[in-house]
């Protein structure tokens, strides 16, 4: 027997499906707005409040992954099993269950969106830093890795290495982080736009490895608000992975912005071991537009890095080159479907955009 009224209250929070989407198109045509009144003001209300990502060194995200897929195959596969014991009102169980997943997806959609993902529809941090973006020359693409090869070579300089070159450094996760909150800190003290503080610590993956074989360095979880990170990878990444996952927590949502912020964060730190993760942060996506631009260039400047620096480079292209697989493409797939979904519409290209707010940058400079 249907319960009319209990299924029509249920319907109701279907309700927030519509409602989102709603919200999301006046989001899009409104940036200033959602700047002013979400960006700057109810997201860090709402995210501050959020208790789990609190708990030290523990990441109640990969709990919730990992546990929760458990609790879901086990819940299903005894609804299949009722389902074909008991005949009765088969098709009621199955409408009912099906109302349930719609819920479940309504009321998570619309959390998403409210508690972070509303920061996609944000200003772009080019208007909120007065940097002028715009079409640049190989010129100027070529005039900016030459000085972030400069830079990347004499911040390595300061740096112990092992006997192959790579970076003999690798701090603690406390180290990590307090690093990391210093150098936030320090940004906002010296006027870096759209900084507003760092009261959190970014987690490591207990399941580092695993995410690897996913192709994944970092991952920002807004229903708990916590920053996380592959502890896995090689060195001076693990740095400017906490800054880039930290720029998510200050409610920069767009991937080129956060790598961004990262790396004016790492440079603009005292500390030598972020110094040069940001600028190994730079190099590597600037380098990348200017190899896709002019091979011979890239062959040319490639050969002005130290020795120390290159090992560190191919350190970092042999390590992922490793996790290469079908697991790794299909999440990569997966999360250029979803940064697509985001209003980026280069997917995770995205990523490379970081150079064009350098460049701009660079004219300002």
């Amino acid at each position: 027997m249907i319960n009319v009224k209990k299924y029509l209250l249920n319907m109701l929070w279907l309700l927030f499906i519509p409602a989102t989407f709603t919200l999301i198109y006046l989001a899009e045509n409104n940036p200033v707005i959602v700047e002013n009144v979400y960006s700057t003001s109810i997201f860090p209300a709402a995210a501050m409040i959020l208790p789990f990502q609190y708990l030290p060194f523990f990441s109640f995200f990969e709990l919730l992954l990992y546990g929760g897929s458990v609790v879901l195959i086990i819940f299903f596969v005894r609804f299949l099993i009722r389902l074909v014991r008991l005949k009765e009102n088969r098709m009621h169980r199955v409408l009912r269950l099906a109302q349930r997943v719609l819920i479940v997806l309504a009321v998570g959609l619309f959390l998403f969106n409210f508690l972070w993902g509303f920061n996609y529809y944000r200003q772009p941090y080019s208007e909120i830093a007065g940097l002028p973006v715009h079409p640049s020359t190989s010129q100027d693409l070529y005039a900016l890795c030459e000085d972030l090869v400069r830079d990347t070579n004499e911040a390595r300089s300061m740096l112990p290495s092992n006997d192959d070159g790579t970076l003999a450094m690798r701090p603690d996760i406390s180290e990590l982080n307090a690093m990391a909150r210093k150098a936030y800190e320090k940004a906002y003290d010296d006027g870096v736009a759209g900084i507003i503080g760092v009261r959190t610590n970014a987690k490591p993956l207990l399941s580092s490895y695993l995410f690897s074989y996913m192709g994944i360095a970092g991952v920002f979880f807004p229903y708990t608000a916590e920053p996380n990170f592959n502890n896995h990878i090689t060195e001076p990444s693990r740095g400017s992975v906490i800054c880039h996952e930290l720029a998510h927590r200050q409610g920069f949502a767009r991937e080129d912005e956060a790598d961004f912020l990262a790396y004016a964060v790492c440079v603009n730190s005292d500390e030598p071991y972020l110094r040069y993760a940001g600028y190994f942060l730079a190099l590597s996506h600037a380098m990348n537009r200017l190899y896709a631009d002019d091979r011979d260039a890239h062959k040319m400047l490639q050969q002005t890095y130290t020795r120390e620096v290159l090992a560190d480079a191919m350190a970092k292209q042999e390590y992922w080159r490793m996790f290469e697989g079908p697991l790794e493409e299909r999440v990569t797939n997966m999360n250029d479907s979803y940064l697509k979904a985001q209003n980026q519409e280069d997917g995770v290209k995205s990523y490379g955009r970081m150079v064009d707010l350098m460049l701009a940058q660079k004219r300002v400079a």
